[in-house]
């Protein structure tokens, strides 16, 4: 028999759970190791359904239940669909009172964490007795799935509180959660006791120190950590990369993007970071790369698997002003969801083509796609763009009454600078009038750039005093300011109005100029 088990056993290791199964049928009495070992080949498989068919006909059979068999069984009931029995396994543990044993209660939590679950995770939590460095990080490995980061920073301090070591896994996870609720502060600190802890060399916890601090913002912070690593892997350099676009230094994530390629035979970009560095070459116009870019993709023939890339490739080329390439690569997309479509008419709403935009809208609407709150603000810019006053008008109108949309502050802006542009200030008026103004000085600042285009100073005036009280440091508001003066010819006035702005900002740099 034990030799019998032992075959199960290495077989199962192997791979070969076939084989496995045979060599258990040839076993005359199999006892409770020789069943734990065929489930636990199973389990390994992840072959859910055979492993509860060996599990039900041993407890037929009449064999005693212990630990291993439960702990093994747990381990598959981890998707959603599984949680009636894994909730089914908890009672009999219960019935048997054992479910306040260590090892099967970190298995019970982790089982509901993965299924979802994560009040019934901290109700077996709270009842085991003697809860182990396991447990809690079982536990803020499930706050941190379920988006609850402080709930997994406070437990953390509970571990710390207790002097229990933390492992590599309670390290990774509390790292996450810093970057969930973007405390970099306490990041920092947890990075000093990993240094202390002789952690900071491990490839998947120097990674999540990328990662956070990435996220955090501390770009710096996040490339000395990523400069230090011994080992780059995807991973270390798609966080640099995601981590500047993130913050809006789009030339850095190139520049790292071209030193990733030469490793390229160690450390291929994949979708995620293509879409990053697709992102930045869009932002700052850098076609020429991402034309490199897109061969590179075509070549690792990506695009016939992964619609993201398609639509990043289209928004990319659409920013970049290349609306014949979008519209392309956009018709060859096998599926075309409302992100891509709403790319498309955001390019052709730059470059000030307002009617191939509502063209697109059109198509949009025959292949049966719903416009969503970002379709209606491409639209509100594309008729912004064009002067489309007519057009903005009814699509605003629709966009409550026939969608059931609730404008935002972004929509009523919009809606400001088309009136505004086409010189209907008193509607203008009437529509900042509408949304929260207190809040949100973007009304008034977009009512300042229209006087500045029709010279109406005294409307102009209304609306910088608007926007001071609302934000006082605004500079733009100032800068507008000074340039209706200046247009209007009251030098004095207009260079009271720069002398506020260099107080709060300083002065213009020549380039600005």
């Amino acid at each position: 028999m034990e030799l019998g088990t032992a075959l199960v056993n290495m077989y199962g290791k192997c791979g070969s759970p076939d084989d496995a199964e045979m060599g258990f049928n040839d076993i005359i009495y199999p006892n409770v190791f020789s069943w734990n070992a065929m489930i636990a080949v199973f389990s390994q498989q992840g072959s859910y359904n055979k492993a509860f068919n060996v599990f039900n006909k041993m407890t037929w059979e009449g064999v005693i239940v212990d630990k291993v068999t439960f702990h093994s069984i747990l381990s598959l009931c981890t998707k959603p669909e599984y949680l009636v029995s894994g909730k089914w396994l908890h009672t009999l543990l219960i019935t048997r009172g054992i479910d306040s044993d260590v090892l099967l209660g970190n298995a019970l939590i982790n089982m509901y964490a993965k299924c979802g679950s994560l009040e019934a995770a901290c109700k077996v939590f709270d009842n085991l007795p003697n809860p182990n460095h396991v447990s809690y990080g079982g536990l803020i490995t499930a706050y941190v799935q379920h988006g609850q980061g402080s709930l997994a920073l406070q437990l953390f301090a509970k571990v710390q509180s207790k002097g229990i070591t933390p492992n590599k896994i309670i390290y990774i996870c509390v790292l996450k959660a810093c970057t969930d609720v973007r405390d970099s502060q306490q990041g920092k600190v947890l990075h000093d006791q990993i240094v202390r802890s002789g952690f900071e060399s491990d490839v998947t916890i120097a990674n999540t120190l990328v990662d956070m601090y990435a996220k955090c913002g501390l770009m710096g912070e996040a490339r000395r950590v990523f400069d230090q690593l011994t080992i780059r892997t995807t991973v270390s350099w798609g966080a640099m990369i995601a981590g500047y676009v993130q913050h809006g230094q789009c030339h850095e994530a190139l520049s790292i993007f071209e030193q990733m390629q030469k490793f390229h035979e160690q450390c291929l970009p994949n979708v995620i970071t293509f879409v990053c560095i697709l992102m930045a070459c869009g932002n700052i116009g850098a076609i020429e790369n991402g034309k490199q870019i897109h061969d590179e993709i075509v070549s690792r023939k990506l695009l016939d698997t992964d619609i993201i890339l398609g639509t990043a490739l289209v928004d990319m080329y659409a920013k970049c002003g290349v609306l014949a390439k979008a519209q392309e690569i956009f018709e060859d997309l096998k599926t075309r969801n409302i992100i891509a479509w709403n790319a498309l008419i955001t390019g052709y709403a730059q470059q000030g083509q307002g009617h191939e935009a509502l063209n697109c809208v059109k198509c949009m609407q025959c292949e049966g796609i719903s416009l969503n709150e970002v379709t209606f603000l491409c639209i509100l810019n594309a008729c912004s763009h064009s002067g489309l006053l007519y057009e903005a008008q009814m699509h605003f109108i629709d966009m409550a009454q026939k969608y059931s949309l609730q404008p935002n502050i972004e929509h009523y802006t919009c809606m400001v600078v088309v009136f505004g542009h086409a010189g209907l200030f008193e509607k203008a008026v009437s529509v900042i009038k509408t949304i929260s103004s207190g809040e949100y000085p973007s009304g008034w600042l977009a009512l300042l750039g229209a006087c500045r285009k029709w010279g109406n100073v005294k409307l102009g005036k209304l609306a910088f005093d608007e926007v001071l009280l609302l934000d006082n440091g605004c500079a733009a508001a100032y800068t507008l300011m000074a340039n209706i003066y200046a247009s209007a010819g009251m030098e004095e006035d207009a260079e009271k109005i720069e002398a506020m702005r260099v107080k709060i900002e300083g002065p213009l740099e020549v380039e600005e100029l």
